[in-house]
């Protein structure tokens, strides 16, 4: 078990951290909009757990791993897609000022994680998984 994780460079520890901040992501989205059907969506919830359930089985297969960040950026950016898609209302209606003030706490939650979850898995695509042998 040690000489696993030895072997194992930063982008795997990274890697290892967007799939819990996936899984995270999912969860307060689906806490958030479980109760507006018109701002919930159901494969987006479904890309991110399940991107996250491929890498890391990819991250763990020792020829496959350099394939689990790639994997993450897709399903992650393609989720936060279908986020955008659900909840334009939502924004436009907050932004012209039609019904409500300002945006909800749980909107800002949502979008700062899906932020996060993007910007993260982008640069993990440029880290190494496994250390080079010497």
């Amino acid at each position: 078990m040690v000489k696993f994780f030895k072997s194992k460079g930063i982008g795997f520890y990274l890697t290892l951290c967007l799939v819990v901040l996936s899984v995270i992501t999912a969860v307060a989205y689906v806490s958030s909009y479980v109760k507006y059907p018109n701002h919930m969506s159901w494969p987006a919830v479904g890309l991110l757990v399940g991107g996250a359930a491929v890498a890391l089985v990819l991250s763990v297969i020792r020829r496959c791993g350099w394939l689990a960040p790639w994997v993450l950026v897709g399903t992650i950016f393609s989720s936060l897609m279908l986020f955008i898609q659900h909840l334009y209302t939502y924004v436009v209606v907050v932004i012209v000022g039609i019904d409500l003030s300002s945006f909800t706490p749980q909107f800002i939650l949502c979008s700062a994680l899906y932020a996060v979850c993007v910007v993260l898995s982008i640069v993990n695509i440029y880290l190494k998984q496994e250390k080079e042998a010497k």
